[in-house]
């Protein structure tokens, strides 16, 4: 429907379920750029998500 460069502009932030144990994965696929935390968020183990470099 649209063309490659559309498709590269639109910015894909997964948003089910993100924890520690694998934002590593999940941000690791190419079509996802970022994650939108819930509840992992208040866990102590929330700064190795924020850590995390593509």
């Amino acid at each position: 429907m649209y063309d490659a460069s559309t498709a590269e502009a639109v910015r894909i932030q997964y948003g089910g379920s993100m924890n520690a144990g694998n934002a590593a994965e999940l941000l690791s696929k190419p079509d996802i750029d970022g994650g939108l935390i819930g509840g992992a968020s208040l866990k102590p183990d929330f700064g190795t998500i924020v850590n995390y470099n593509k």
